[in-house]
């Protein structure tokens, strides 16, 4: 019995230890998304300009379509980087970011904006979260590449960090640019 007894007990930490090692390679930020390679959802909103927005409206240029809130810590952390990708970006005629805030007020909106600088570009105001749900948003910031068809190529779970445009975003766009699928 005694025999059975440490061998039950070895087999269950050698199983926890396998189950422990394969946990490893998993990256908790990576949230999978069921849209990546099929079609952005469209959306039309009034901005926080009080202009409309709609996503149709890119259609033909590389979107970056980034969901955030002033009420969202990891926000204020990647709004720097996004002040810093929208200069870097605006001479480019076939790349635009556009910013959902979403599960927000506007005075809210416009405070964070003020606070941490306008990066320029425009940005879609989500209160109901509507847009938010028709992309599986699940926190923010969360952030999808779209291409000039209207497909999401890429998603990223939590901040954009330095260096993501050209790591992530960059070589999509340049092998669309020739010729090779995404």
């Amino acid at each position: 019995m005694n025999t059975l007894w440490r061998s039950t007990l070895l087999l269950s930490v050698m199983a926890i230890l396998v189950l422990f090692a394969l946990g490893l390679h998993n990256d908790p930020g990576m949230i999978p998304s069921p849209l990546v390679n099929r079609p952005a959802p469209d959306f039309s909103a009034t901005a926080l300009d009080g202009k409309p927005i709609s996503l149709g409206e890119q259609r033909g240029k590389w979107v970056l379509v980034n969901f955030w809130g002033s009420w969202c810590v990891s926000c204020v952390a990647e709004h720097p980087y996004l002040v810093e990708l929208a200069k870097k970006t605006r001479s480019r005629s076939d790349f635009v970011i556009v910013g959902v805030d979403f599960k927000d007020t506007e005075q809210g909106a416009t405070q964070f904006l003020a606070r941490h600088g306008n990066p320029g570009y425009r940005h879609a105001f989500d209160p109901g979260q509507k847009i938010a749900i028709d992309w599986g948003v699940y926190g923010a910031p969360e952030s999808y590449l779209v291409d000039p068809q209207g497909m999401i190529r890429l998603k990223q779970t939590g901040p954009l960090y330095p260096g993501w445009f050209e790591q992530a975003a960059l070589p999509l766009i340049q092998g669309v640019a020739q010729g090779k699928n995404p």
